[in-house]
């Protein structure tokens, strides 16, 4: 009776670990067969049919791989009317099917539909996914409040990814990751030179792009230089300004007095030596015309005589006939 029990519990154990081992065996397989597959644009990739192992490949009776409806392969013959033409290829010894030189609309399930011993097994779907790789550095921007108060910075970073990608974003700033495109943070004086890095990323690529900021007040002491010098040069345009109207008016101002005087300007006549006979009745006269200003000359009344206009009878002489002059 004793020997009838142990018998059976031995056969329970026996049961319990052959079961054990299955379920072991199945956990194995799932592991090591994918059901979601990431590759990038232009890449190859090998869908495993998930045989248990390769001794069932001689015994497999069917074996077809199809793309959403769409039939790729039928045990040994690859059907090639399709958008993988020429871009396929299967193995023969564990029917994996390989995709070479993935396109962006390659991206769907992938089924195997297999019998083994003319049984059937369970369907494989693998999710294919291909995604466009990233090929350009992120664009970060930053700007900073300078806080007197505490001697601290508040930093407001954001980071920029290529228009056509869809990709996500993460910050990496003292062993401290955190998510987002945008990130605020506060850093002291005492914190020196601080890197933050913006990394942009999706399934199959990533690249990152890096600044080093500091909290000062040299900042803000630049941006009251600044605003200092602009005013500067404001204020130095407008007197150049005035300075240059001054200048111009004055010199307009001489030019109208100078057409004013030229209007009045007095002609002198030359005075020549006067040959008179003893006949002629000497008269007083004027050396002066005046000229108007509608260019007509005219005597200019004598009035009372004065050493420029008087002449002296005296030095008249009679009209020489020597073609020398003579000098008196």
């Amino acid at each position: 009776m004793v020997g009838g029990r142990l018998r059976c519990l031995g056969c329970v154990l026996t049961c319990t670990s052959v079961l054990l081992f299955g379920v072991f065996l199945q956990d194995v397989e799932a592991s090591s067969c994918p059901r979601v597959i990431h590759k990038k644009v232009g890449d190859t990739v090998e869908l495993p049919s998930c045989l248990p192992t390769d001794r069932a490949t001689d015994r497999v009776t069917m074996a077809i791989w199809k793309y959403g409806a769409k039939k790729l392969t039928d045990k040994n013959k690859i059907f090639h009317e399709n958008q993988f033409k020429g871009r396929l290829e299967l193995n023969h010894q564990n029917f994996s099917l390989t995709v070479k030189q993935l396109t962006l609309q390659d991206s769907g399930n992938f089924s195997f539909l297999s019998d083994v011993n003319d049984k059937q097994r369970e369907t494989v779907i693998i999710s294919l996914q291909v995604h466009e790789p990233i090929t350009k550095q992120p664009t970060l921007t930053y700007n900073s409040t300078w806080h007197p108060s505490n001697d601290s910075c508040t930093v407001f970073l954001e980071c920029s990814a290529p228009s056509d990608s869809n990709v996500d974003y993460k910050w990496t700033v003292s062993n401290q990751t955190r998510s987002g495109s945008r990130l605020q943070y506060i850093l002291s004086v005492e914190d020196g030179d601080t890197d933050f890095t913006c990394t942009i990323y999706n399934l199959v690529t990533e690249m990152s792009m890096s600044q080093t900021l500091t909290c000062s007040n040299v900042t803000q002491d630049l941006l009251n230089f600044g605003t200092i010098l602009i005013l500067g040069v404001v204020g130095g345009g407008c007197l150049i300004m005035i300075i240059i109207v001054t200048v111009l008016c004055v010199c307009y101002c001489k030019q109208r007095q100078s057409g004013s005087d030229a209007n009045d300007l007095t002609v002198y006549a030359d005075i020549s030596e006067v040959a008179i006979n003893d006949e002629t009745i000497q008269k007083p006269c004027s050396v002066y015309e005046t000229i108007d200003n509608r260019g007509n000359s005219h005597p200019v009344t004598p009035g009372p005589q004065t050493v420029y206009d008087k002449i002296q009878l005296s030095r008249v002489r009679n009209a020489s006939v020597s073609p020398y002059q003579e000098i008196s």
